[in-house]
């Protein structure tokens, strides 16, 4: 009886370990060996890699030795401009040269009562000498007026060698007596005052006058001005291409004189 049991255990440890060895085999199955076409096939790509990697490699040594010689060259041209600015700045001297004196005849400074250019510089109010009248009166200098205009008084219109001329009477408050002035007629204008909305038509005459050292024929409107500050008025027509104003002066031209006859 024993020994059919001990039989017994002997065939099942027999089977068991048979059916251990099976199982090993099937889990761990034999991988077939590379063939040679395979593994030379592995083998070139591994050289191409390699010759890639390679190539990569001194492309980028070459550009690095590049960007070298460019920094090399970059720093010698610097070097050389430092040294020629250092050059010129060992050339300058110690003191800065003297502006060159120009000469007065060269810049000559403008006549008194003149501008730069030669034009007549003029304040707000000004002497101005009226040849027809023998005599200088204040005069208003007003750029915003377009025609000049001298007091009138009983003003005659008459016929003189064919024509129209003018006989006024210029009177004002600084005036003893009035002067009587006869001129030719250049024509009429027709002047809108402030104060109305109707034209007031007057007569214009062409008187010769000097203010300063400038002698010119102008045309004035006859007004009576008798009530107002200034007996003449000076407007743009006689103050442009002639003269510069300076509205912040008075009486910047002396007072003209009656001129020696010769």
């Amino acid at each position: 009886m024993n020994d059919m049991k001990s039989k017994l255990k002997g065939m099942t440890l027999l089977s068991l370990l048979s059916l251990g060895g099976c199982a090993q085999l099937e889990q761990a199955p034999t991988v077939p060996p590379l063939t040679l076409a395979e593994l030379r096939t592995e083998l070139s790509l591994s050289e191409q890699k390699i010759q890639l990697a390679m190539a990569q490699q001194a492309r980028q040594t070459v550009q690095q030795q590049q960007l070298l010689t460019q920094l090399n060259t970059d720093v010698v041209n610097m070097k050389e401009s430092v040294n020629k600015v250092d050059s010129k700045l060992a050339t300058l001297p110690a003191q800065p040269p003297k502006p060159p004196a120009i000469p007065t005849e060269q810049c000559a400074a403008p006549d008194q009562g003149h501008t730069v250019d030669g034009k007549l510089l003029v304040g707000e109010a000004e002497w101005i000498w009226v040849d027809a009248a023998n005599d200088a009166f204040q005069a208003r200098v007003d750029t915003g007026a377009t025609t000049s205009s001298i007091s009138a008084q009983e003003i005659t219109i008459f016929e003189r060698n064919g024509k129209n001329w003018v006989r006024f009477f210029l009177s004002h408050q600084d005036l003893d007596d009035k002067i009587q002035i006869e001129a030719p007629l250049v024509r009429h204008v027709r002047v809108r005052q402030a104060s109305a909305d109707d034209l007031d038509r007057r007569p214009v005459v062409r008187l010769t006058v000097r203010i300063g050292d400038m002698t010119e024929k102008a045309e004035f409107t006859l007004k009576d001005r008798s009530d107002m500050t200034f007996p003449v008025l000076l407007g743009r027509e006689f103050l442009k291409d002639i003269a510069v104003v300076d509205v912040a002066r008075e009486y910047i031209q002396p007072k003209p004189k009656l001129k020696d006859v010769k």
